[in-house]
């Protein structure tokens, strides 16, 4: 048996409802990435804190931001993970999270890995003007797959083929078929096949992850089950919006925190997976509750100029190439992305910058030293030429805790108020973010926000 050893989630610190994005719309949240956020940075909050000793790592997504290379092998260098790892990159459907977890149960299960890092993740936008008729959302979802006993085993799994599917891209453009007709032969028909192995009186909970899951109740109700007490409402969409690939896999984080002991999610996007999960642990962390105090945008200009709308297309505006070296990255990774600074081995200076001498004690000896990712204000400026979507740029020195100082930009900073506003002498975290918006390569480096 395999096991779902720990998990972890990230959402952008900013939402739009609904009500703004249409004058009859509910209040309904959409969490919606940040101007410096995308699949990588997202995918990287859910991970960092997690297991990083780990065989394989899988990344699903169905907005990939690269063409001919591995997101799961650019997550895994983020992560400090060595090279030689098994790395492997899903997408298509947004089946492609709970695909993910499929494969690792059976990776583990078979033998070929003990610990497998999987992470889902998308940042999809909707059509202009069609917004509240798509519940869209961004975030990531990550988790360790280990055959080591953990929060809640994965009894099994199944996955069910389906040659129809409701609507789906070609060429770049959506196609759609009769909904009545594409709804009955691809979704309902699917469903089916998927409860023949299902008996509802051995499961506590189900789930089904689907925009048309309302039209599987009478379904669900002739195959035995009590709509009332068995079946857990997706609750994370009114929060988040629908996260695409990871949506799934927030689902079973869904179940994980109620109180059921064995649950069933189903898994529909052109075919069906099913996985049966059966809680080992009573004491889970409440992960959703970090996730309350969000920021509201008021206002629909905001949310356009989130999603790179408006001034991003107009004439004239051009992409940045910013200077970059990629022997330089390469060569000094262990500092700029995995915060490896120095250490005096005289006086314990600990510095970001490798000095030829300290300026302390005048020692030349230094050994590696791994920094900390929360740190003080030591001072502060704003920087109104730098070129942003929401000027200006502050730019903020930070004593770290335990050692070595930097200075980073400050990110989530869409409405600068004294709320927001970071003072001499707070209490800052880092944050993976892009260095340009509108870059032409990728540039992922530190930024920070108060704690």
């Amino acid at each position: 048996m395999s096991y779902i050893a720990n998990y972890n989630a990230a959402f952008p610190q900013f939402t739009v409802t609904d009500e703004i994005l249409h004058p009859k719309g509910k209040m309904n949240k959409h969490a919606v990435s940040y101007v410096d956020e995308d699949i990588i940075t997202l995918a990287f909050e859910a991970s960092r804190n997690l297991d990083p000793n780990v065989d394989a790592i899988i990344f699903a997504t169905t907005t990939p931001v690269f063409k001919d290379r591995y997101h799961a092998s650019f997550l895994a260098d983020l992560l400090n993970i060595p090279d030689g790892i098994t790395a492997l990159d899903l997408g298509t459907t947004t089946r492609c999270g709970t695909d993910a977890l499929m494969l690792a149960n059976t990776w583990v299960n078979g033998g070929k890995c003990k610990k497998v890092l999987i992470v889902a993740v998308d940042v999809r936008f909707p059509a202009i003007g069609k917004e509240v008729r798509t519940p869209f959302g961004h975030g990531a979802v990550a988790m360790i797959i280990s055959k080591h006993k953990g929060l809640v085993e994965i009894s099994n799994t199944a996955s069910f083929s389906a040659s129809m599917t409701e609507e789906f891209l070609y060429k770049g453009n959506k196609v759609q078929f009769d909904n009545r007709f594409a709804r009955t032969t691809g979704f309902k028909n699917n469903i089916e096949l998927a409860l023949q192995n299902l008996d509802a009186n051995t499961i506590d909970s189900l789930m089904v992850n689907s925009l048309y899951s309302k039209l599987a109740l009478g379904i669900l109700k002739k195959a035995g089950f009590d709509l009332d007490r068995q079946i857990l409402p997706d609750t994370m969409i009114s929060q988040f919006g629908h996260i695409g690939g990871a949506h799934g896999l927030l689902r079973i984080i869904q179940a994980i925190q109620d109180k059921k002991h064995t649950s069933v999610l189903i898994d529909y996007g052109n075919g069906t997976n099913v996985i049966t999960i059966n809680k080992t642990k009573s004491a889970i962390k409440p992960l959703m509750e970090e996730f309350e105090n969000r920021t509201a945008t008021p206002s629909y200009q905001d949310y356009l100029i989130l999603r790179k709308q408006g001034k991003f297309e107009r004439k004239g505006f051009v992409n940045l190439d910013h200077f970059s070296s990629e022997m330089m990255q390469v060569r000094e990774k262990n500092q700029f992305i995995h915060l490896k600074g120095f250490e005096c081995e005289s006086c314990g200076t600990v510095y970001y910058m490798k000095a030829a001498r300290c300026n302390n004690c005048r020692g030349i000896s230094f050994n590696e030293k791994q920094l900390s990712s929360s740190g003080t204000v030591y001072s502060l400026t704003a920087e109104y030429y730098f070129p942003s979507s929401f000027p200006p740029t502050n730019m903020i020195i930070i004593d770290l805790d335990g050692g070595g100082r930097l200075t980073l930009q400050q990110t989530d900073d869409m409405y600068q108020n004294e709320e927001s506003k970071i003072n001499i002498g707070d209490k800052v975290e880092l944050v993976l973010r892009k260095m340009m918006e509108n870059d032409n390569k990728p540039n992922y480096f530190w930024k920070c926000k108060p704690i």
